[in-house]
């Protein structure tokens, strides 16, 4: 092949288009028992029964709980008062990773709302390093793991007490994975919920004294507190974080399998990406126009707000075609006269997804990604100083916020997918946060009705106020009027967009085009 310059850079941006259309990361299978530190099958005693080289992380039994034929034909009856077994301090325990899961089989004897108390400790610890717990204000059951820096996720992932019961034994699995920024939750064999973690240093804190079915106190013997009432078998720690195919194994269709029964190599759970069925209404190729080719055609163009000197070079060159560069705004403006931004006057639908690449050229509080004419502060999507990405609908909930730390992932100058879609049901609003095609925030929200202008880069409330101007590369930026799914949300962050999505031919055949090139043909 003769190529020149040009030709070779416009090469080099296809062969960048195919490793982003096909390259999924896939973990790799495992045994069950691989990384397995600490395991109380809770028959009869507090015995670790973990299998051979770790600690034997014996449990202290304190005020004669009951030992009960439950799951597995084991189990522990805790009365909710005084009674919880005390594991001491150990090595193992001092986890050392960036992963850590904890998993059991509970009974509950009441609904968490119904504690005596605020909490009710499943396997719960002194400095919460890892915990599974009943949450009284929150009204849940939910993990929460904590990193070496004392960081943990701010709205700890749960299961609702609308799914739980006092009838039945359960399985919970909770998990956390540092170098994902992530914890998540599984209940009877299937996921529920996600929190992020907002930090590069995903190591676990070490110190962990723990305790089954109560908290350990701090004060010298550890006295315990955070009674939990129910029973509680099978329970496990390992330094990994485990997935959906162990959450499946571990449940078993409701019949369970002990931990410690059996050791298979399980494969992790692949989600095959999923091409949306729905067409956005709103889509802005930034092809070197603000036209819109989504289904709502040109009423839905952009409209620019031009700030004299700003961004005159308003497109450059991303991978998927052209961006809408404003690398040219100024920081910590919130004020909508010295940068550009863009504009449409579109009402957000009861169901939708908000998406698009974003490259951020510097990170300042607060960059806009998106906003609303609602409110200053709802219905938006910004960037923090220290590279946390958030979305909301509400401003005024508290759990509204959805969060992800972008360093995570590579931090400024680094193109990244980033979606967010809603489900609105009665006066509540489920929302979930997407970055690069993974799920990696969700929560419940009450909902607020959008206003009638959407902002890109910038914008303005319904009291005037300004948002902060944005600052880096918008690129395919899209609305829909449905909640694309996890697989749909894959799909779009790993494909070529059209018209690239030609394939590599067409690719070849422009590189070429662009730079003079010719294929020749190998001598005979």
């Amino acid at each position: 092949m003769l190529c020149n310059g040009p030709c070779r850079a416009a090469l080099t941006a296809c062969a960048a288009l195919l490793v982003i259309a096909s390259v999924v990361p896939q973990t790799p299978a495992a045994n069950l028992h691989d990384g397995l530190v600490a395991y109380w099958p809770l028959s009869g005693n507090a015995a670790d029964a973990a299998p051979a080289g770790a600690v034997a992380d014996n449990g202290e039994v304190r005020n004669s709980p009951s030992w009960i034929s439950g799951q597995f034909n084991a189990g522990v009856q805790f009365d909710g008062l005084t009674q919880g077994i005390l594991v001491p301090a150990s090595a193992d325990l001092d986890i050392g990773t960036s992963g850590v899961t904890v998993s059991a089989w509970v009974k509950l004897d009441v609904l968490p709302s119904a504690l005596a108390t605020s909490f009710g400790g499943i396997y719960d610890a002194t400095a919460d390093n890892y915990v599974l717990y009943l949450d009284k204000g929150n009204n849940e059951l939910r993990f929460k793991a904590t990193t070496a820096g004392g960081v943990s996720s701010g709205a700890h992932a749960g299961v609702p007490a609308a799914m739980l019961d006092t009838t039945g034994w359960h399985h919970v699995m909770g998990t956390f994975d540092g170098t994902a920024g992530a914890s998540k939750i599984y209940f009877d064999g299937a996921f529920v919920d996600i929190s992020s973690v907002n930090t590069t240093n995903g190591l676990v804190r070490a110190g962990q004294i723990a305790g089954i079915g109560a908290q350990p106190g701090a004060a010298a013997g550890n006295p315990l507190e955070s009674f939990f009432p129910g029973a509680i078998a099978d329970v496990a720690v390992w330094n990994r974080s485990l997935g959906a195919a162990e959450a499946q194994y571990l449940y078993n269709g409701g019949a369970g399998n002990a931990v410690g029964a059996d050791n298979p190599n399980l494969t992790p759970v692949a989600l095959p990406p999923v091409k949306p069925l729905a067409k956005p209404v709103i889509r802005y190729a930034f092809d070197g126009d603000l036209k819109n080719s989504g289904t709502g055609g040109a009423a839905y163009d952009a409209v620019l707000h031009d700030a004299t000197g700003r961004n005159d070079d308003l497109f450059t060159t991303t991978t998927k075609g052209q961006g809408l560069d404003l690398r040219g705004n100024p920081d910590e403006a919130s004020t909508v006269s010295n940068g550009d931004y863009l504009s449409v006057d579109y009402m957000l639908t009861d169901a939708g997804t908000i998406e698009l690449e974003f490259t951020a050229n510097n990170y300042y509080d607060f960059q806009t990604l998106w906003s609303n004419s609602v409110h200053g502060n709802a219905w938006e999507s910004w960037v923090y100083a220290d590279g946390r990405l958030s979305a909301r609908a509400n401003q005024g909930t508290s759990n509204a916020a959805l969060d992800f730390f972008l360093p995570l992932l590579g931090g400024l100058n680094t193109p990244h997918h980033i979606a967010y879609t809603w489900q609105r049901n009665g006066t509540q609003l489920n929302s979930r946060l997407y970055v690069d095609g993974v799920l990696r925030e969700q929560t419940v929200e009450t909902w607020t009705a959008p206003g009638a202008t959407l902002f890109i880069g910038g914008g303005v409330g319904a009291t005037g106020g300004a948002n902060d101007l944005g600052r880096g590369i918008y690129d395919e930026f899209r609305i829909y009027d449905v909640a694309l799914s996890e697989a749909e949300i894959l799909f779009r962050a790993t494909h070529i967009p059209e018209p690239a999505s030609l394939g590599l031919m067409a690719c070849v055949a422009a590189a070429l085009g662009a730079g003079g090139g010719r294929l020749r043909r190998r001598a005979a």
